[in-house]
């Protein structure tokens, strides 16, 4: 009860002493009959006629006197023991005391125990929403504060983000710095905290960032395509905190706070020039933090870790992932898919469709449907174009609507010239196909032009021996220029027209 229900009984014993009846001191104090009732009694029991004399706390200890313990001190639970035994996995508070029983047949019953470990947790404060079990979790966030470094290729100054990653079950955390808080550094910064941690949980907490998230949402999120292939290599499934919700990724929240206050705090008047400069000293002060004792229990979060994470982490697989980039794209006439100024052939049975690139630092994959229908090694420089011949249709000729045949009559509409021209493309390449799409665009450049100006400008272009779409482009605007008379340069001759020594000083003298 609290100082005001204290108060309360003082009135109803007083009242009781005067001779008033239980309806009456209910009446007059507020409280129901049984109440009155029920103080009444207890007071009996205490001896307690008057309470003038008594505080509310001596008048609270004699009514409802705390129960004593039941078990003696040689049979009180280890905490310690307790704590670190639920975070491994399967094990629960029922069956660690069962085990405790067993021991101490005549100990504490389900209920108490359990009031022990509650007692516990938040004497420790390590009281979550639920019990992290050992290698199920890792929990990964960005933190807020960066570390400045001056970049000397660019001449400027940059700010280093610092990716966090923490086993919740042990507090056993990593940091790492990036040039930037892009996709290709939010994967390989998960691979890094992998082989960091040297095995893999089961699952991966994010918020929802950009990089992890496509599409936020309460009950079910869109995860990256790039990230969630990276956590089906290692076999770990990818489970993101709710929207504003950052106790669903408490550990990290505190890991971040731990990481800004015990690292980039300290680094705050060191002068960095690169990131590996930076990762080098995040690494010496990540150490300190790892081997620094906890402040209410024993041991440290190395020890921790390799007595409760380690032991249930998965192993890596053989050989890291290699981070790929995902682009939709339509295979087009010439059966093939562009990548970043590349086109690389697709199974001719496939043109017209859609797809997706999936492109890593050695290989292109083209993905129909879900399924890889081919793959290529990357080109970065040399030929544009990376043609296999059996993705090719026979003679290299397309079996619908398209095919050198008929490029070459739609040439021939407008004269020898624009025809001699088409061929050249053609036979540019090492397959005919590859030039189909500079075809397509001489095309629709000549498209409802005249035929005589469509000739010029084929001309021209062989003249120049410029075969593309682009440079025919410039040569018709050319040869409809010439035709329009736009450029010739017409001498106007008046009377207000200044010589050369309107520019000299012989003009300023006049």
């Amino acid at each position: 009860m609290n100082r005001l229900e204290m108060d309360k009984v003082k009135e109803i014993l007083r009242l009781n002493g005067l001779g008033f009846s239980y309806r009456e001191i209910a009446a007059s104090t507020g409280c129901g009959k049984p109440a009155v009732g029920e103080t009444v009694r207890r007071a009996g029991m205490a001896g307690i006629k008057e309470a003038d004399g008594l505080t509310a706390a001596e008048l609270q200890a004699r009514l409802f006197p705390e129960r004593p313990a039941k078990c003696a001190d040689d049979k009180e639970p280890d905490m310690p023991y307790l704590l670190a035994e639920l975070s491994r996995k399967h094990v629960t508070r029922q069956l660690l005391w069962e085990e405790y029983k067993l021991q101490h047949p005549d100990g504490l019953m389900y209920s108490q125990f359990c009031n022990r470990i509650r007692a516990a947790l938040k004497a420790n404060e390590i009281d979550y929403h639920k019990i992290h079990k050992a290698g199920e979790e890792r929990e990964v966030d960005w933190c807020g504060s960066a570390v400045p470094y001056f970049d000397k290729g660019r001449a400027q100054w940059l700010k280093a983000a610092v990716f966090v990653a923490v086993l919740p079950a042990s507090a056993y955390p990593f940091a790492r710095a990036y040039p930037d808080q892009k996709t290709a550094s939010w994967i390989d910064a998960h691979i890094s905290a992998f082989r960091f941690f040297s095995g893999v949980p089961r699952i991966l907490v994010p918020d929802c960032t950009r990089t992890a998230v496509t599409e936020s949402d309460l009950f079910d999120p869109v995860v990256s395509r790039g990230y969630a292939e990276m956590a089906a290599y290692y076999g770990a499934t990818i489970i993101p905190a709710r929207p504003g919700k950052p106790k669903d990724k408490g550990y990290v929240e505190n890991t971040v706070g731990n990481v800004s206050r015990r690292i980039i705090a300290s680094l705050r008047d060191e002068r960095f020039t690169g990131i590996e400069e930076i990762n080098a000293r995040i690494a010496e002060r990540l150490e300190a933090l790892i081997d620094r004792p906890f402040q209410k229990m024993e041991g440290s979060r190395r020890s921790a870790f390799a007595r409760i994470d380690k032991p249930a982490l998965r192993p890596l697989p053989r050989a890291p992932y290699e981070p790929a980039d995902f682009a939709t794209c339509k295979v087009g006439i010439n059966c093939h898919a562009a990548y970043e100024g590349f086109f690389y052939s697709v199974p001719f049975e496939y043109r017209g469709q859609e797809c997706i690139v999936r492109a890593t630092h050695k290989t292109i994959e083209a993905l129909v449907s879900g399924e890889r229908v081919c793959a290529h090694r990357r080109h970065f420089t040399g030929n544009r174009y990376v043609t296999a011949p059996e993705h090719l249709p026979e003679h290299h000729k397309a079996v619908s609507d398209w095919n050198d045949e008929r490029l070459i009559s739609w040439a021939g509409r407008y004269g020898g010239n624009t025809t001699a021209y088409v061929k050249a493309l053609l036979e540019s390449c090492e397959y005919s196909v590859q030039a189909y799409r500079a075809c397509m665009g001489v095309l629709r450049e000549a498209k409802g032009q005249e035929a005589g100006l469509v000739e010029a400008a084929s001309g021209m272009a062989l003249e120049s021996g410029q075969l593309s779409s682009r440079y025919f482009r410039l040569a018709l605007r050319q040869k409809a220029k010439d035709a329009s008379g736009c450029g010739d340069a017409r001498i106007v001759e008046h009377a207000n027209i200044r010589g050369a020594c309107a520019f000299d000083r012989c003009g300023q003298n006049a």
